[in-house]
């Protein structure tokens, strides 16, 4: 697979994560419930910087 194609993947998922936990927080008035969907997306963009640097070195 396209190492270009995986980040951009990588990297839309992880907005994806984050949009959808700000729109659970702001709908159920809770954050700590949401909690794990921004740890994925911070996970996921993690894993993107990582690859990023690693591919540009």
């Amino acid at each position: 697979m396209n190492q270009g194609l995986l980040n951009t993947i990588l990297l839309s998922l992880a907005f994806v994560a984050m949009v959808i936990g700000i729109h659970k927080s702001i709908y159920e008035s809770d954050i700590a419930t949401n909690y794990w969907i921004f740890m994925i997306s911070l996970i996921l963009f993690m894993v993107y910087r990582h690859r990023k640097k690693r591919n540009s070195a």
